[in-house]
């Protein structure tokens, strides 16, 4: 997959630093992580936990892997260069990184908070919000990236020395919006009310439950009006 191109945000040269924009992919430094959560195989994850230990008493705590995980960034092909710019991989510090991204809600009760709870010893009613990093996962990225010595060549120099995205904020995509997932349900369910208004209507015809209706003749019209009394003489024969 190629790589997006990288953005400088200021035009400094020589060694220093430079405020950088890029889309890399997740990948891990050693071996894959584990949310102690969901048990989902990441890179990274953060945990956001709210304990309610009494009526009175509720206590919040953050938590993040301690582990620094990488960004690859795979080059994008100048058009005056011959031959693309190869990967290049961006080390990020998890201590120093904000990261940016819709988290998992995990219920009171809920086997997420429950796991949570047996990980790190809490014993009040928990909820928790989880964040995680995925490998492979494509991510845009911003941060300080120190330029190695020497003259500008591309976004990255080629050099043995690790490179390293100081104050990186990371942010996953957004997750898609429930529109297009609502409108196939609520296209589904208006035909079915519509099949069942059908169904009802031939049931009425068939059973002759409404017999005006088959026969095409309707109620008189309701009269309102005064009253009247009609005084008849019994002894006369009709």
């Amino acid at each position: 997959m190629n790589g997006k191109p990288l953005t400088r945000n200021n035009q400094a040269t020589g060694n220093a630093p430079s405020a950088v924009t890029f889309v890399g992919v997740a990948s891990h430094r050693g071996e894959l992580l584990r949310s102690p959560v969901s048990g989902v195989p990441c890179v990274h994850w953060r945990l956001r936990i709210a304990e309610q230990v009494n009526a009175s008493l509720h206590l919040v705590h953050e938590l993040a892997s301690t582990e620094d995980f990488d960004l690859t960034w795979s080059g994008a092909e100048p058009a005056a260069a011959s031959t693309p710019m190869r990967a290049v991989r961006v080390r990020v510090s998890s201590q120093s990184a904000c990261v940016q991204a819709t988290p998992v809600l995990h219920r009171p009760g809920s086997l997420g908070a429950l796991a949570a709870g047996r990980q790190f010893g809490f014993g009040g009613q928990l909820s928790v919000e989880e964040v995680i990093l995925r490998a492979g996962q494509e991510i845009v990225a911003e941060g300080i990236l120190e330029e190695p010595m020497g003259t500008w060549s591309g976004p990255f120099r080629c050099v043995e020395r690790e490179i390293e995205l100081l104050s990186a904020t990371v942010r996953l995509p957004a997750r898609a919006t429930l529109g297009p997932l609502l409108l196939p349900w609520a296209l589904g369910t208006a035909a079915a009310l519509l099949g069942g208004v059908g169904i009802a209507s031939w049931a009425a015809w068939r059973f002759d439950l409404v017999p005006q209706l088959r026969q095409g003749t309707a109620l008189p019209p309701a009269e309102i009006g005064p009253s009247r009394h009609v005084r008849r003489h019994f002894s006369r024969p009709e």
